[in-house]
């Protein structure tokens, strides 16, 4: 739930008909403005010509949001890909305007799950690593959990690879 009472809503898209317009490829992160009655009050894709995906969203303390997912495409609103996938973290205004996007990780599958405003004002991501090179130090074998702590304009601050030689989710 937002500030205003009403709610934000992260995810991803292939339409671009009906709620859904500007649609720039594949799929693409979707973000969608409610009121507090269940009223889009504005809606947003943001991506490239591959695909892209918001998995988690949270509004920040200055009332814009943070929202954080995957990303494949390196260009449209996406630039700085490591690899096959990367771990996409983008910060937008309260009206769905990009203040800033990086992508993380290394040359294999990298995606964010979850993101969160920490107290000092940066953010922590949490998801997962296919990698042991680029931003990602260490891989214990196969899918590792992967934590990043984020400064406010996203600079890496902190990173953690967790996990064994099987998956780890």
């Amino acid at each position: 739930q937002t500030n205003d009472g009403g709610y934000i809503i992260a995810g991803f898209t292939e339409s671009n008909d009906s709620d859904v317009s500007g649609n720039h490829g594949e799929k693409d992160a979707w973000i969608v403005k409610l009121n507090n009655t269940g009223v889009i009050q504005w809606q947003k894709t943001f991506g490239g010509s591959a695909s892209e995906e918001a998995h988690s969203i949270q509004q920040t303390n200055d009332g814009g949001y943070i929202f954080a997912g995957m990303a494949q495409s390196n260009d449209g609103d996406v630039s700085g890909i490591h690899g096959d996938l990367d771990c996409w973290v983008v910060k937008i205004d309260t009206i769905g305007v990009i203040e800033w996007q990086k992508t993380l990780g290394g040359t294999n599958q990298d995606i964010a799950n979850s993101v969160k405003q920490t107290s000092d004002g940066g953010y922590i991501i949490a998801g997962e690593t296919m990698s042991n090179n680029g931003d990602v130090s260490e891989n214990n074998g196969n899918v590792d959990y992967w934590v990043i702590k984020l400064t406010n304009t996203g600079v890496i601050e902190k990173k953690k690879t967790l996990g064994g030689n099987n998956a780890d989710i």
